[in-house]
């Protein structure tokens, strides 16, 4: 006679507390060992310290809680919180300021391994390019986070899991 409800069931607090405590940090340690920054600094490991403390205060925590934390509210109404769905999301966070940045923030002159990128404010060819490679490398960052972050909030649990009530 009638239709049974479906309650949508959703990871628990504390799971996601870590997650968004812990991602951010190890998707900048990452970054940081991958490319480091701090070319000066010739121990390996003080730089790659060093970089990680930099992307994480900078790059990493900010788009987590003022991108991430809003987006997930938002989507966890009405999308699963599936291994694909966490490393799109972590995607989007992470390499969406870095686009905004790239296609607002205009030098006059610039270039890249003597290559120009930007001529009298207008972006070259080789400057595209060059944007989209390095938000691509931080998108690519961002799926790794996410994924992490949906191994840490929702591997195992129940989340996303439709319960007939």
């Amino acid at each position: 006679m009638y239709a049974a409800r479906a309650k949508r069931t959703y990871p628990s607090i504390w799971r996601v507390i870590l997650a968004f405590v812990v991602v951010p940090g190890a998707a900048a340690l990452l970054m940081a060992i991958v490319m480091p920054a701090y070319e000066g600094i010739t121990d390996p490991l003080e730089r790659i310290w060093r970089s990680a403390v930099a992307f994480a205060v900078f790059g990493a925590y900010p788009p987590a809680f003022i991108i991430g934390l809003p987006a997930f509210f938002m989507l966890r109404r009405h999308v699963d919180a599936t291994i694909i769905n966490c490393a799109a999301t972590g995607a989007v966070v992470a390499a969406l300021p870095w686009l905004v940045l790239a296609l607002l923030s205009r030098p006059d002159n610039a270039s890249i391994g003597g290559r120009s990128t930007v001529i009298n404010g207008s972006l070259t060819a080789y400057g595209w390019l060059m944007n989209f490679y390095y938000v691509g490398q931080i998108a690519l960052l961002g799926t790794i986070a996410g994924a992490l972050f949906w191994f840490i909030a929702a591997a195992g649990s129940r989340a996303g899991k439709v319960e007939q009530i």
